[in-house]
């Protein structure tokens, strides 16, 4: 059991972090925070370097690594920055259904142009405030002839103005639960929905009315959709993980770093007790997600993915999170509060990405049954 990530790994790591460093400007974060931007020009340049299709196959634009990799870009850009980190890592959420389940000629259509910063791909599942309850969805598709008719409500659709193509998961009396890949141009009527955190990205809800899809933007086989949706879960609940390692890194050495120059009573925070017993409790809660994530990610490469182990690094990551960047805004005292402190929307953008990992009972439940079996 090698603990060590490679060296080509460590490569990567260190590159994503130097370009996070050089292009996450900090009038421009400020700037793209406060005015709901998305971080067009710096997406570009992260496409050109190879860091959104990292896993991607060569032939269709990527650098044909694993999904560990993506986790440690997406952990690097979140350390910097939390908006834009989180901004970046959701510009081709579903690629993986393509990448699977879909044609040739799909994965050229849609996921070469990801990797090139020619497209954004988001994914329209959820129908009710429980986004993982599937049985909630009331979404239909009618095949006629050579096309299907689609009509339905999806909520909470990241990147609802910015995506060109959203993956649909809906049902069709005859070929059960599919997904349809839907592009932009295509009507449907979308509405913004407004968060607390993670303001670069954009939600909001899209409603079908009679839109028609041709056939062959169907990804996959009939009644394959719930599938595709496993396969999904899997691939956001890693990009969460990594969302919140590293948001919990970066507000981490920001307390720390302020704890070793503010003054209080004649001494640095960093000589009070209390205050060295926080960052303490926060750096093992690191140590802890990181290596639950990366774990995690390494079976997802290898095939090995376990659901209850899946859940366990949702559970722990996200109760962890939201509690560590609390903890390190509190050291900044009052200031911490303030807009302009990057621990202010970290901390904003900790709570939404705990949300995305799951509720903690539901898991609770998921991991319990694995211990008990389903008819205990």
């Amino acid at each position: 059991m090698n603990f060590e990530l490679s060296q080509r790994q460590r490569n990567i790591q260190w590159t994503a972090s130097e370009f996070a460093k050089g292009e996450f400007d900090p009038d421009l974060r400020f700037k793209f925070d406060q005015g709901r931007e998305f971080p067009e020009s710096i997406w570009k340049k992260a496409c050109q370097l190879g860091f959104i299709g990292v896993h991607y196959p060569k032939e269709f634009g990527g650098l044909g690594l694993g999904f560990l990799e993506k986790v440690l870009v997406i952990e690097a850009f979140c350390k910097v920055d939390s908006g834009i980190g989180t901004a970046l890592s959701t510009v081709d959420l579903g690629s993986i259904i393509i990448l699977k389940f879909g044609t040739d000629n799909q994965k050229r259509q849609f996921v070469t142009p990801l990797a090139k910063g020619e497209k954004v791909l988001s994914t329209a599942f959820a129908e009710s405030e429980v986004g993982k309850d599937l049985s909630t969805i009331a979404t239909v598709a009618e095949r006629v002839g050579k096309e299907y008719i689609l009509n339905g409500r999806k909520r909470f659709v990241c990147n609802v103005f910015l995506a060109n193509a959203f993956i649909i998961l809906c049902r069709e009396s005859k070929e059960g639960w599919i997904t349809l890949i839907l592009e932009k141009e295509e009507s449907a009527e979308i509405s913004p929905v407004e968060r607390m955190g993670l303001r670069m990205v954009r939600f909001g809800d899209i409603e079908f009315k009679g839109v028609r899809v041709p056939f062959e933007r169907r990804v996959g086989v009939e009644n394959e959709g719930l599938l595709q949706a496993s396969h999904l879960h899997q691939e956001v609940a890693l990009r969460s993980a990594a969302q919140a390692l590293g948001i919990s890194q970066g507000a981490f050495e920001r307390a720390l770093n302020y704890a070793k120059e503010r003054e209080a009573f004649g001494k640095k925070l960093s000589q009070f007790q209390i205050i060295r017993h926080k960052l303490a409790d926060i750096a093992v809660g690191i140590e802890v997600a990181r290596c639950l994530t990366y774990k995690s990610a390494h079976e997802y490469d290898q095939g090995k993915m376990k659901p209850d182990s899946l859940a366990i690094t949702e559970l722990e990551v996200g109760r962890r999170l939201v509690r560590m960047v609390y903890d390190a805004m509190q050291i900044f005292g009052g200031i911490g509060y303030m807009a302009e402190m990057d621990i202010e929307h970290y901390y904003r953008d900790a709570v939404v990405i705990g949300v995305a990992l799951g509720a903690e009972e539901e898991l609770k439940d998921g991991i319990a049954e694995k211990i008990f079996g389903s008819g205990s």
